[in-house]
């Protein structure tokens, strides 16, 4: 298990080692051309002072030195409070290039993998927060998490990681996990009856080493492979491993007509497969898709999501589908819908937001594949306190079914 952290080390050594030749050399290069222009390439720039921008406006006519840009990327993002980068461009004339500073955007339709706060009535509490630093072309992030939300467990611990690109289109990356689990009454229950069903789990660790390649803009193919440990409290305590290979292709792109109006889709398929050859206590697929698109005109925002999965094979709880949180058919509990998950899923959501206040429709089923599914649906309103993108949400949402209707309270927090 440590050969592939080994690898990684030593080829994100041998790459930034080809990266940065002679400082010298470069800096003799750099001194032939003249910076041509300076864009800003994000609305969050609007934020800077007049004092800075006035500093970023006299690079113009100057010869580029590569140091006075990356400093003045660090005083923007002092200003703007997020993460900065740049590139050079060839310019229009012979001998000049353009810099071009870029705050990456959260999308329209965000949802923050472990920087978060989220509410549930009858689940509780999620929050999470995940930070990171740029050493060279290195990013190294680490975060702590407790997590209801997601999975039919609440898992608390800690996640670390780090990614590296090799050349242009390419990245290597790592991740390692540390949970501990907390199991809702509904499952432990669920499981007395269903010898089926791997049994509750009290600690997991996964690893994971993967490449990333960019295909074409947008468009990414990510392989990993998952070493995934886990001990088994029923009906004895031992260890286990659910090892598989992960892939996922990815695309991603945006149509930015002004600042206030744009287009966003978001698509991607995973598979994946714990086999055999990778030393596994558990042979199974795991295939799911999902997409969302969102449309911003203005103060008005809308939006639409699906997702799908098919499960074959025994998998433990942690890759069984489950509907009923804060994203998916809100306003029904995950565990009165399927207090341990199903092998099918299907979901959609259409929401339409104008200025603070929206609203939303959700449809979905999660089940065995030798059982009938069973079409759940609900619909609400959210109070949105702050930006599109970022923000406190209030939701009240209402499971539309036989009998009297109980809504549902949820909140939480973009960052």
């Amino acid at each position: 298990m440590k050969w592939p952290i080994l690898f990684l080390l030593i080829a994100a050594g041998l790459a930034a080692a080809r990266e940065d030749p002679d400082q010298t050399s470069t800096q003799n290069v750099n001194a032939r051309y003249t910076v041509e222009s300076v864009q800003l390439q994000s609305p969050a720039f609007k934020r800077i002072s007049r004092s800075l921008r006035t500093e970023i406006d006299s690079l113009v006519g100057q010869k580029f030195d590569p140091v006075v840009v990356s400093e003045l990327a660090d005083k923007i993002r002092s200003e703007i409070r997020k993460r900065v980068t740049h590139k050079i461009e060839r310019g229009d004339v012979p001998e000049h290039v353009r810099v071009v500073y870029i705050a990456p955007e959260r999308p329209l339709d965000n949802e923050p993998e472990v920087t978060k706060v989220r509410y549930h009535h009858k689940q509780g509490w999620t929050g999470g927060v995940e930070a990171g630093v740029n050493l060279g072309r290195t990013r190294i992030e680490a975060g702590v998490q407790s997590d209801a939300d997601e999975l039919l467990e609440r898992y608390a611990g800690i996640n670390a990681g780090f990614s590296h690109p090799i050349g242009e289109r390419v990245r290597a990356h790592f991740s390692i996990e540390a949970f501990h689990q907390q199991w809702n009454n509904a499952t432990l229950l669920a499981l007395e009856d269903r010898f089926d069903v791997p049994g509750v789990y009290r600690e997991r660790y996964n690893m994971k080493p993967g490449v990333s390649v960019m295909l074409a803009p947008g468009l990414t193919l990510t392989g990993a492979v998952s070493i995934q440990h886990f001990e088994i409290q029923f009906p004895a305590a031992r260890h286990q491993a659910a090892n598989a290979l992960e892939t996922t292709l990815r695309y991603s792109t945006r149509w930015r007509e002004s600042d206030s109006q744009g287009q966003e889709l978001d698509a991607g398929y995973t598979l994946r497969a714990a086999t055999n050859l990778l030393d596994t206590d558990y042979v199974y697929t795991r295939h799911s898709l999902h997409a969302s698109y969102a449309l911003r005109r203005d103060r008005h925002l809308f939006r639409a999501s699906m997702m799908a999965g098919r499960l074959q094979g025994e998998a433990p709880l942690f890759d069984r589908f489950s509907l009923g949180n804060t994203r998916t058919l809100r306003g029904w509990d995950k565990f009165d819908i399927a207090p341990l998950g199903g092998d099918r899923v299907v979901h959609g959501s259409v929401g339409y937001r104008y200025r603070c206040v929206g609203v939303f429709y959700d449809a979905g089923s999660v089940w065995e594949h030798e059982r009938d599914a069973e079409d759940r649906h609900s619909v609400g309103v959210t109070l949105a306190l702050g930006a599109l993108r970022d923000g406190p949400y209030l939701t009240l949402a209402f499971p539309l079914r036989h009998g009297a209707i109980q809504p549902l309270f949820m909140m939480g927090m973009n960052f």
